[in-house]
């Protein structure tokens, strides 16, 4: 039976969210520079792209560990996606994203992000994604292998920029 992960959403005020921090991720951020077609007419990084950004990041975690983002066997959609926004994020800004798969289950993962500037080690936008183990061919929900599983637990979880 599928998860119920995808129908739910997490909704927690930004404040609240900030006064507790990540705890230790097993993984390095991704470090991710703000280009100008991340950018607003404000010259503000807009909330598209930040989704953007986040999933390009889980799908370098995926091939760091050999996990197929979408092949004959496997897709991995987004059903679900919640981001608070603590500051703006400008042309030539540089953050530091942080990744963590917080619930692996039958059919979904749950990943819960930070993105932090490294500058002044302050908050810019934080929240959680889920993603549903497809088979592309039916567009059903099927279990997530266990070697998958392995790969998504493991201890030195890192990503490269």
């Amino acid at each position: 039976m599928p998860d119920r992960a995808c129908h739910r959403f997490l909704f927690i005020p930004a404040i609240e969210w900030f006064n507790h921090p990540m705890p230790d991720l097993p993984f390095t951020p991704l470090e991710r520079r703000i280009t100008f077609a991340d950018t607003d007419a404000a010259g503000v990084a807009h909330f598209s792209r930040l989704a953007v950004i986040v999933e390009e990041a889980i799908h370098r975690l995926f091939q760091s560990r050999d996990i197929p983002v979408h092949d004959a066997t496997t897709a991995w959609p987004i059903v679900s996606l919640h981001i608070d926004f603590a500051a703006p994020l400008r042309f030539g800004d540089t953050v530091h994203l942080h990744l963590n798969p917080e619930k692996i289950g039958t059919t979904s993962l749950t990943w819960r992000f930070e993105a932090i500037k490294p500058l002044n080690q302050s908050p810019a936008f934080s929240g959680t994604l889920t993603q549903c183990h497809l088979t592309p061919a039916t567009g059903t929900p099927a279990p997530i292998p266990d070697q998958y599983r392995t790969l998504l637990a493991a201890e030195s979880f890192q990503v490269s920029g």
